[in-house]
Formats: C-alpha cells, structure tokens, sequence
C-alpha cells in the first residue's frame, strides 16, 4: 500500500501540470469568448444610439415643421395655395432637399433654411390628400358635431415628412397635422333647458366682424327647450344660409342640435393653457391671484353694446372644478379662451374678449352689464343654463379666429416609415 501511495504521490507533478495546462486553455477560451461578446455589445450599443440619434433628428425635424406651421411663429412657412395639391415645402438644403423631391424650377415648391444651423434633418411638407387625389381638410363636414378629415370644410391637412441622418443610420418619420378647427355652430351652444330673461339681454349670430353669420342659439334640445322670460324673439338674432339650399335665411333659435364633443374640445386646449387652476365650488373675484387678478387680458368695449369689443391679448385660462363649479364676480374680465370643466357661473360686469367653453351649465347672473364677445358653448346640465340680467353675446367670426390661429398643430397621426 505504501509503495502504490508512492507511486501516485510521484506522478502528481505531471497530473498538475496536464490540470493546468488545461485550465489555462479553458480560461484562454473564455476570455476570446468575452472579448468577441464585449466587442459584440459595443458595436450593438453604439449601432443602437446611432440610430436613435437619427430617430430623433428626424422627429425634431417634425416639430419644427409644425411649430413653424403656426400663425405666429417667428420664422413661418406660409400655405399661400391650400388649395393645390402640387404645394409643397422643405426645410434643410438645397442639396439635401432635390433627393426628397424639391423641383428648383417649380414656382409651387419653396425651402426654408432650418432654425438650427445643420441640424442633420431635411423635412418635407405637402398637403394630405385622399386616394383619389383631393385635398383633405380637418372639419365637421356632416354637420354631426365632430372633425372628420373631409374634402369640403375645415383646415388643410399637413403630411410633414421628417427625414433623420447621423452617422450612417438613417430614419424618416410622417405626421399628420392640422391647425386647430374648433366647431362654433352658434353665438350661444347649449346642451340642455336655457332661460333667456331680461328685456335688454341680446344674443347676436349675425357675424359682428365678417361675412360667417351663425344662428342666434342652437340646441340639442327640442322644440321649445329654449324659454324667453321677460324678452321677445327679437333680441336672439342670427343670419345665414343655414340649411345649406343658397339662400340666405334668419334663424334665431335651432333645435335638435347636434351635440358637441365638449369635453374633447377643452382636452385638446387644456394643455396650452397659460392660466391652470384646480377649484371646487369656489367664488373668485377680479382681484383674486391666483385667479382673476393674474391679469387675463383687458377688452375694450364699444359705446355701443352690441358692436364687439376688442382685445389683443390672447390667452387660455383653464379651470378644473372637479365636477363642481366657480363663479366670478367683480367685474372680471379676460381676452382668450375660457375652459371650464364644471359650471361656470358669471356675476356682475363679466366681460370677455374669445370663447368660452364649459362642459356643465353656465350662468350670466345680474349685477352689472355683462359683455361676451366671440362665442360661448355650454355642455348642459340638470340645472341647465340660465342668462339673466343685461347681457350681450355676440358672435365675431375675426375674434374667433384670432384665438384659435395661434395654437400648436394638432396632431392626427404619427408613423415610423422605415
């Protein structure tokens, strides 16, 4: 027994040489293995944020196109042909911009140098058009309460194509936008029973600043949902051709409505807003901050009453009630657009330069002359609406215009094309 130990005990240098020899192959495989693997992620990591980079060149080149697609912007591409389908526009380079379709010689094709020097995108921008080749529009066409891409009404539809290049990867994105088309069917929309009180209380259609006359009132309600307390018929005053037969008619009051998506049309303001307030049940006056007293805009009204009042400012005040209501008073004032996502309840001296939009019940209460110029749309409620006291409403296509022209484009749809 002694002399096998021995025997095994003196081969052990050569059994840990082999063992070693081994392992050192064994860890030599590996770490050929770990650096091919490591060089393996890098290349993927750095292939990965090159094209990421270009995902987002070419997506900033979308919101520039889109933000320079804006009334107001400081550096805009004009739509001097929205009615032809051959308008077209690019930002980027010359260079750039002939391989993505610009015609040098086209007198309906323009390019813009982008804001950013070389910012590595080239964007092209053409107006949408259905398979047949017409020019597609944003608007309700129907007359069924909601936007709809048509070919009759509303605004163009943009095709901004957003072409992204860093390094070797290159990504091309396409949105639809459109400006903001907010449907204003009447001076007054209401969704629900509406008293209509006091002998000097107007209610005027009959465009005060252009040629888009509108009617008076216009209900979901039926017939006779509209109550007149202590005025006549005449006070509600619209103009028009409102069946669309080419002759011009008066209707003051329309029932039967179609209903407005309200609560659609504050979500897709609310996010613009320059005024956001949270509230529940709460009275406000024009010296409250924050509230009233930050400062909304002053209108300036005409010695006449029922001719518009003006304003340059151009806000949107945005007011989340949780399902309860505020009530102004004091004379509060404001130019812009007004939302409300509750009651609003209007006392003493209101006056308003734009449009107001609440998805409950608004009240114009006395106290003081109250002065809406622009257009006002009322979801409803149990309680309906009421306007009493002396108030002026007065639809002003111009005022309207102005508050929406501004706004950022909305966007219909986004796709990665490649």
């Amino acid at each position: 027994m002694k002399t096998i130990f021995r025997r095994i005990k003196g081969n052990d240098a050569g059994f840990v040489l082999v063992v070693g020899l081994m392992f050192m192959a064994i860890l030599s495989i590996l770490g050929s293995v770990a650096f091919r693997t490591t060089s393996t992620d890098l290349n993927v990591s750095a292939n990965y944020k090159i094209s990421e980079q270009s995902f987002f060149t070419a997506e900033a080149g979308l919101e520039e196109a889109r933000g320079r697609l804006r009334g107001n912007s400081l550096h805009p591409i004009p739509d001097n042909h929205p009615t032809s389908t051959q308008w077209t526009s690019f930002i980027g380079t010359t260079a750039k911009a002939i391989p993505r379709g610009l015609q040098t010689g086209n007198a309906m094709h323009s390019i813009y140098a982008p804001i950013e020097a070389d910012p590595g995108y080239t964007v092209k921008i053409v107006h949408q058009t259905d398979s047949s080749g017409n020019i597609l529009y944003w608007g309700d066409s129907d007359g069924n309460g909601s936007n709809e891409p048509n070919t009759s009404t509303g605004k163009n539809i943009y095709l901004v194509t957003g072409y992204g290049a860093s390094h070797q990867s290159n990504k091309t994105l396409q949105a639809e936008v459109t400006k903001l088309q907010l449907n204003i069917p009447a001076a007054l929309y209401v969704g629900a029973n509406t008293i209509i009180q006091g002998a000097s209380t107007y209610v005027v259609g009959s465009d005060q600043c252009g040629t888009s006359d509108l009617p008076g009132i216009v209900t979901t309600e039926s017939g006779g949902s509209v109550t007149l307390n202590g005025t006549s018929g005449s006070n509600i005053a619209g103009s028009g051709d409102q069946d669309g037969n080419g002759t011009a008619d008066s209707p003051n009051i329309i029932y039967d409505g179609a209903r407005l998506n309200i609560e659609e049309m504050i979500d897709s303001l609310k996010a613009s807003a320059d005024f956001k307030y949270t509230v529940n049940s709460a009275v406000l006056s024009n010296t409250d901050a924050p509230g009233p007293g930050d400062g909304w805009g002053s209108p300036v009204l005409d010695t006449n009453p029922l001719l518009p009042s003006t304003c340059s400012d151009r806000n949107i005040v945005y007011y989340d009630t949780g399902g309860t209501f505020v009530k102004f008073t004091g004379s509060t004032k404001g130019c812009g657009i007004l939302l409300v996502e509750g009651d609003l309840q209007a006392h003493g001296g209101f006056t308003w330069n734009g449009i107001i939009i609440a998805t409950g019940s608004i009240i114009f209460s006395g106290g003081g002359a109250s002065n809406v110029t622009g257009a006002v749309l009322a979801g409803g409620s149990a309680m309906g609406d009421v306007i009493g006291g002396s108030v002026k409403i007065i639809y002003c296509s111009s005022v309207v215009q102005a508050q929406t022209e501004n706004l950022p484009l909305r966007i219909l749809s986004w796709r990665k094309v490649d």
